[in-house]
């Protein structure tokens, strides 16, 4: 039917195999709200969400002092979930150009 050398062949087994992995991790995804955490496909891969990070994961990661970090932490559990990184300019000792720094670590959800 298709006149295909058996390296086109493979080509094309490969890509309907991706096609149904990918439709397979899909469909988990929509099942699944653990998966959702797991796979993500935005902007956001390699950061931390600040509103989930312990505070041990935040005071190790040395991106400043012990002190702030414990401010950040006592901030989040006193006022709840950050709805933005600006709000911690609410807290002493950060600033708008430590906030930019914090924004390639971070995100909210």
């Amino acid at each position: 039917m298709f006149n295909l050398t058996q390296d086109e062949r493979k080509v094309v087994l490969f890509l309907v195999a991706a096609a149904f992995i990918g439709l397979g991790i899909s469909f988990a995804a929509k099942r699944s709200v653990n998966l959702k955490k797991i796979l993500t496909t935005d902007a956001d891969i390699g950061k931390l969400n600040l509103n989930e990070i312990t505070r041990e994961d935040l005071l190790r990661l040395r991106l400043f002092s012990p002190k702030l970090g414990e401010k950040i932490i006592a901030y989040r559990n006193v006022k709840g979930p950050f709805s933005s990184l600006e709000e911690l300019k609410s807290i002493k000792g950060m600033n708008d150009k430590r906030i930019k720094e914090l924004e390639r670590f971070f995100f909210l959800r």
